[in-house]
């Protein structure tokens, strides 16, 4: 049985692209209705700010007959911090949460809206939690944008915890065994350790695809939408010693953080090590990234899939979704929510 009627449109608009998945079915029994990653209108070499009419655009080119969608919020405010709080009923631990998040941020309370998850509990009767926050007026000018495209945003929620979705979508969880999701984005990159159904740690490296294609620009003297373009097409083939050194100056810096980021997760958490690393992202893509980073961190590295089980129909084109594969995964993880 198909649950269409219930089905959300994943949309996922960061500051270079913005791609969308769309499902039918339930889980486990997912069939694609759309899938597609479109690049942003820019406007001096910047992407021009998110337009009601372009989204709605690209929602019609996509022949989608629901108008029902989830979205990942990536607002410049959004904050994720660790806490360590005493068990206590959902209605106090909401306010303990708010309570915590704003001890940090000068910020008036009523400017701010926060969320959390459960992360774990320890022996000791306390609960570990990560917490979201986000200024108000940012979350509802993405609301107003969704509703003057003439879209119903059921679901609004932060990167990691569709990073979460999307590898539930498609992987089996080993009991007690930490995996590490890595969504480098255009400007920046979001890493999440997941355990037993749940998001364990979060990160925000301020290091993305963005700087790798400037390296590579001035490095080679090319304009960056030529640089961008070989990045992913050529990235780190041998024989290119140019731009194998200008990409890989960049990604060293990425690699000494995601190192940094598992050892205080070891540390502070004691925690077992991250087994597996499924990244995300257009700089996914890129030829050669999965065994630079494995060389370079000690982890198996694998560009993600978030289609690898989904049933693909007849007629759609399965060399161009696996092209942009790992662009999808946040859309398809927002994809599965339910409303």
């Amino acid at each position: 049985m198909l649950f269409s009627s219930k089905s959300l449109i994943g949309i996922d608009i960061g500051s270079y692209s913005i791609k969308i998945a769309a499902f039918n079915g339930r889980p486990g029994a997912y069939a694609l209705k759309a899938a597609a990653c479109f690049k942003l209108p820019s406007e001096g070499g910047q992407a021009a700010p998110m337009e009601p009419g372009f989204l709605s655009g690209i929602i019609k080119s996509q022949k989608i007959s629901g108008r029902t969608a989830s979205a990942s919020f990536t607002g410049h405010s959004l904050i994720f911090k660790h806490l360590h709080l005493p068990q206590m009923p959902e209605k106090d631990l909401k306010e303990a949460v708010k309570w915590e998040v704003r001890k940090e941020i000068a910020i008036d309370p009523k400017d701010l809206i926060s969320d959390y998850v459960l992360s774990g509990s320890g022996k000791d009767k306390t609960l570990s939690i990560i917490a979201f926050a986000a200024v108000r007026n940012e979350v509802e000018g993405q609301m107003r944008l969704f509703k003057e495209a003439g879209l119903e945003l059921k679901v609004l929620e932060a990167v990691p915890t569709a990073l979460l979705s999307a590898f539930d979508l498609n992987n089996g969880w080993e009991a007690g065994v930490n995996y590490g999701m890595l969504d480098i984005g255009d400007g920046r990159s979001t890493l999440a350790v997941l355990k037993d159904k749940r998001l364990s740690f979060v990160r925000e490296i301020s290091i993305g695809g963005r700087d790798l294609t400037r390296s590579l620009a001035q490095a080679l003297n090319i304009s960056y939408e030529e640089a961008e373009e070989r990045k992913i097409q050529n990235g780190l083939k041998e024989g290119d010693k140019a731009a194998v050194k200008a990409l890989s100056a960049p990604l060293e810096r990425l690699c000494t953080e995601i190192h940094r980021s598992f050892d205080y997760y070891h540390a502070q958490f004691r925690e077992g090590s991250v087994t597996k690393l499924f990244l995300s992202g257009g700089t996914a893509r890129m030829v050669g990234i999965e065994g630079f980073i494995t060389n370079l961190t000690g982890i198996q590295s694998y560009a993600d899939d978030p289609l690898r089980k989904i049933k693909i129909p007849k007629g759609m084109d399965r060399q161009a979704l696996g092209r942009i594969a790992p662009c999808l995964s946040i859309a398809a993880g927002l994809a599965t929510r339910v409303p």
